[in-house]
């Protein structure tokens, strides 16, 4: 180690002083990050000050809401009081601990209030026949004579990929300006919040190798030898692809095998592959039977109508680490049950899941070898073909109402028009198609002959299942409309002009299905089975009896897509105008911000591998909103699955 001089230590202790004073100074300013770090200690210092306006409150009905102009987002817990949020994440070295947190307000100042503050209602489902209730206010926080929330701050780390691909602990912090005193009905708000950050650099970092490969193809064993010409083309293309099949991982050819089930070997692999040839993408290719997914037990209902106790879950697969770095298992307290949030909302999480990917995990759900064979086809000819071509260059939307007015609260708001229509505002350079309800063109018909000139993106936003997307139109929400069913995708003629799918609805990407589901069903609810009570539905016409899903149908078929983005359970999406600052809900968070989201990183922040785009689309989700204490919005990241190639180059290469 070199000699440090008398005349060096001078000049380090006066860059010292000058960092600590200009802190100070900073301070004043609203929204500043300043660092401060030591040479002789692995501590850094981070601080934070924010300023914030008087608060404006707004009636709406016959409650009230709460303003400030540097709000990111307003908390929507259902049941709880719709305040502003400020949500800011800062980067960390992977692994780094938070050893001291200070926080200093200043200028709080009381506003009487007329009315209540309005609560947040439950995020609806896409369906039609969801049952509708009042808003109701949850009695622990509105009977208490005390300042919700709590704290003026929380926060949470995760660990996961940065948009620059490096692994990183994300310090995500929520501030709230405003608190809330229901019982005296009373608004206490503030000036300023200075927060002091102090953590610890990693001491034992990561051990990364050298980058020996970019993605392991991970498949069932019997379609190795068909995925050979898909490992060539990608190596020629510069991402250096490794073929691993399931009896690789658990033989132990490569890594020693451990976890407790297939599963958690298969997860093991890509952890014991990330930190020896450094991978970024992980393609899975076979059904769900093939090469199992993990169920997450996540819980927004129970013993309703439209339950839904557990779904398939493929971002168990790139969650590798907690912030820490540690590996996260997904079942903390080690019952064998993965992800558990149960129901009622009122009950914590079970098990402490860290949503941030640390690799990029995409599905090929082939269940037949001929499928394998149109995939590898399919990614090739899109690679090699698809740069330039005009085709690409159109964007095809298909949305309509997808809620009943009469739910909204005063709005009036076409929910599938209104997200497809942001999305198209996000590629202001590709040729807009709208299939829309309002533009009354939203047929069957259409939605063929517009798909088979090709285009490069395609998004419908309403309502799904495994079988079928559908929507409504503005005046009638009883009638179906676009209805587009499985048999319709495999007619598309778009050969070699394949779009990216993004779909908005229930279930439309459920990969879980199976046909043997069908004779379970009966057997176990006998003729109860086909029963069409709104109230008392059975598990018929919840279609997981069919033999492969929607999104999947349309990646798998000869025309159809290169790949598709939605969602494998229910969805959910904010409907009117609750927090009343007169942008429609629908696209300010759930299922509307995360779609949208996709089209703004890869137009405007130019995210153009598939995988990339659509993970940093799920990290944006976590810093966002806080899905450590909102169900509904863990539930969003964690329904979502990207069925198709990882490391795909969208638009192809040149």
């Amino acid at each position: 180690m070199k000699e440090v001089t008398y005349e060096k230590k001078q000049f380090i202790l006066l860059t010292s002083i000058l960092t600590t004073m200009f802190l100070v100074v900073s301070s004043n300013q609203a929204g500043t990050i300043q660092t401060e770090k030591t040479l002789e200690s692995p501590l850094q210092t981070t601080a934070i000050t924010y300023q914030f306006s008087s608060p404006e409150v707004r009636q709406n009905h016959d409650s009230v809401t709460v303003h400030i102009p540097e709000a990111t987002g307003y908390s929507s817990i259902p049941s709880e009081p719709i305040l502003p949020i400020v949500m800011t994440t800062l980067e960390l070295p992977f692994g780094a601990t938070i050893t001291a947190f200070y926080c200093t307000i200043n200028g709080v100042s009381d506003l009487p209030l007329r009315l209540k503050i309005r609560a947040a209602s439950k995020p609806v489902p896409f369906f039609k026949e969801q049952q509708i209730t009042n808003t109701s206010r949850n009695r622990e926080i509105y009977s208490k004579n005390q300042f919700f929330p709590e704290s003026w701050y929380s926060y949470r780390i995760t660990g996961g990929l940065n948009k620059e691909n490096i692994l990183t602990t994300f310090l995500t912090i929520q501030l709230n300006p405003v608190r809330y005193n229901p019982i005296q009905n009373r608004l206490q708000s503030i000036k300023s919040i200075s927060i002091t950050i102090t953590y610890q650099q990693p001491t034992d970092p990561l051990p990364l190798s050298t980058d020996a490969y970019d993605m392991i193809i991970i498949c069932h064993d019997a379609y190795a030898s068909l995925l050979e010409p898909l490992v060539t083309h990608k190596n020629s293309h510069g991402i250096q692809t490794k073929l691993i099949t399931l009896q690789n991982i658990t033989s132990g050819i490569y890594f020693p095998v451990e976890g407790r089930d297939k599963q958690e070997q298969i997860k093991y692999f890509i952890k014991n592959a990330k930190e020896t040839w450094n991978i970024t993408y992980v393609m899975l290719v076979g059904s769900f039977r093939q090469l199992p997914g993990r169920y997450s037990n996540l819980q927004t209902d129970a013993g309703g109508t439209y339950e839904e106790l557990q779904f398939a879950c493929d971002l168990y697969y790139a969650d590798l680490y907690s912030a820490n770095g540690s590996f996260s298992s997904w079942d903390t307290d080690n019952d064998g049950l993965f992800a558990e949030w149960p129901y009622p909302q009122g009950h914590p999480q079970e098990d402490v899941v860290d949503m941030a990917p640390d690799v990029y995990v995409g599905r090929l759900a082939c269940m037949l070898k001929t499928e394998v064979k149109t995939m590898v086809n399919k990614i090739i000819t899109y690679e090699n073909s698809t740069l330039g071509k005009e085709w690409f260059t159109r964007m095809v939307v298909v949305g309509g109402d997808t809620f009943d007015k009469t739910w909204e609260g005063g709005t009036d708001y076409s929910e599938g028009e209104i997200a497809t229509n942001k999305a198209l505002d996000y590629m202001p350079q590709y040729t807009p198609i709208r299939i829309w309800a309002s533009l009354k063109n939203l047929t069957t018909n259409t939605i063929y002959s517009e798909i088979s000139k090709g285009c490069g993106f395609l998004y419908f936003c309403g309502h799904g299942s495994p079988q079928m997307w559908a929507t409504h139109t503005n005046d009638d929400n009883k009638t179906w409309v676009g209805k587009y069913k499985n048999t319709d995708v495999l007619r598309l003629t778009n050969r070699n002009m394949y779009p990216i799918l993004m779909v908005g609805g229930c279930h439309n990407s459920e990969y879980d299905v199976a046909l043997i589901n069908f004779i379970k069903g009966l057997l176990k609810e006998k003729m109860h089975y086909f029963s069409t009570d709104p109230l008392d539905f059975g598990s018929f016409w919840k279609y997981k009896w069919v033999p492969e899903c929607w999104s999947w149908v349309f990646v798998k078929a000869r025309g159809g897509a290169i790949a598709s983005i939605g969602s494998c359970g229910y969805g959910g999406v904010n409907i009117g105008d609750s927090n009343n600052d007169s942008i429609p809900d629908c696209i300010q968070s759930m299922d509307g911000w995360f779609e949208v989201e996709f089209f703004r990183l890869y137009n405007q922040e130019n995210i153009t591998k598939l995988g990339q785009t659509y993970y940093n689309a799920i990290n944006g989700y976590v810093q966002n909103f806080p899905v450590d204490s909102n169900r509904f919005d863990a539930k969003i990241v964690q329904t979502h699955v990207l069925l198709g190639d990882p490391s795909l180059e969208i638009g192809g290469y040149s």
